[in-house]
């Protein structure tokens, strides 16, 4: 875990960079001489396309090697835009047969064993922000995970800034695209961190890369999706169920739970499709006395594995072998329970 450490006189407010040069100085032994594979989790977002692609910077500067590789989809019109305008680095690879030939790996935006990476064996590097804690980081030559930060990029960012490494205008657009959509814009799981390096980066971005980002054209598939998400939906109580089916993408589920926690009177959202042979889940909640990282602990099947921190929180569990429908059927139950809603439900529209 990241301690404290020097102030950073370069930030917009009093919040101290907890990076010390002990800590870079682990993350370079670390990263040796390279090449280090920098890795993700699967159907990366923006926060992990940019805090990979903010290290693969770092160790640059550095003058150490690497190679960004993700797997799965990046499939959302705004993710495609960012992945191909702002981080073209990133290679795609579902297979990690390769691993033998990279002396260091780091793994961002997730942790060994999550259930949503493909790393077959503890990673040398891990920097994340989700729940739970891993324990298999314990193997890492150097962690920092800090579940109570609202965007990976923050932590990748404080450890550019510590080391006097100064992103170009590119790199800070997708910095800050990431940070944005994790934490809504500051609005979701924000820490006082993630608002001083949302300014920082606010005023180095590319303005006009990042409205071609934000404003990516959609496809009529898309609408088509929403549609049929719209109509799956149930309301009981304070909390919303969409079970979505097979998708055609698997960032689908993510996306209607964010609109549908905007339901007025909702306190809670879970949206369940199935893609391939895995059942993907995204929970989204409201009321920040519970954490949806710890949340969705309660409401995931084993085998199925689960994460978040904050309002967010999301989860994979492999079909191979079950009963779809009533494995969906308990998730469900296990979220009307830990909600505490106990309605028959009615449909959205």
């Amino acid at each position: 875990m990241a301690g404290s450490g020097f102030a950073d006189t370069t930030m917009h407010t009093s919040v101290s960079n907890p990076i010390t040069q002990a800590q870079l100085d682990c993350l370079r032994d670390a990263a040796g001489k390279g090449p280090v594979l920098i890795l993700t989790h699967d159907n990366p977002d923006p926060d992990s396309l940019a805090a990979g692609k903010g290290l693969a910077a770092l160790l640059s500067a550095w003058g150490i090697p690497s190679r960004m590789v993700y797997s799965g989809l990046v499939a959302r019109a705004e993710n495609r835009a960012m992945l191909n305008r702002l981080t073209p680095e990133w290679e795609h690879s579902d297979t990690l047969d390769f691993l033998d030939q990279y002396p260091a790996i780091a793994l961002v935006d997730s942790q060994p064993t999550a259930g949503n990476n493909r790393l077959p064996a503890p990673p040398g590097i891990v920097i994340d922000h989700h729940h739970p804690v891993r324990e298999a980081i314990a193997q890492a030559q150097y962690v920092d995970v800090r579940p109570e930060i609202g965007a990976s990029v923050t932590l990748v960012y404080q450890h550019m800034q510590a080391a006097g490494v100064t992103p170009d205008p590119l790199l800070a657009t997708a910095l800050f695209y990431g940070l944005k959509t994790d934490t809504q814009g500051l609005s979701r799981g924000a820490a006082p961190a993630d608002e001083a390096v949302y300014l920082e980066l606010l005023a180095r971005a590319n303005r006009s890369e990042l409205i071609q980002v934000e404003h990516a054209g959609l496809p009529r598939d898309y609408f088509r999706a929403f549609s049929r998400g719209l109509n799956a939906a149930r309301v009981y109580g304070r909390a919303v169920i969409a079970d979505l089916g097979v998708m055609d993408r698997p960032d689908l589920a993510a996306e209607m739970a964010d609109l549908l926690l905007r339901l007025e009177g909702a306190r809670a959202a879970l949206c369940l499709g199935q893609h391939g042979n895995i059942l993907h889940l995204s929970l989204r909640i409201e009321f920040m006395e519970q954490d949806a990282g710890l949340l969705i602990q309660q409401i995931i099947v084993p085998p199925g594995k689960a994460g978040g921190h904050g309002t967010i929180a999301g989860g994979q569990a492999p079909l191979e072998g079950q009963d779809v429908n009533r494995l969906i059927a308990r998730i469900e139950q296990r979220f009307l329970e830990v909600t505490g809603q106990d309605s028959p439900g009615e449909p959205l529209l």
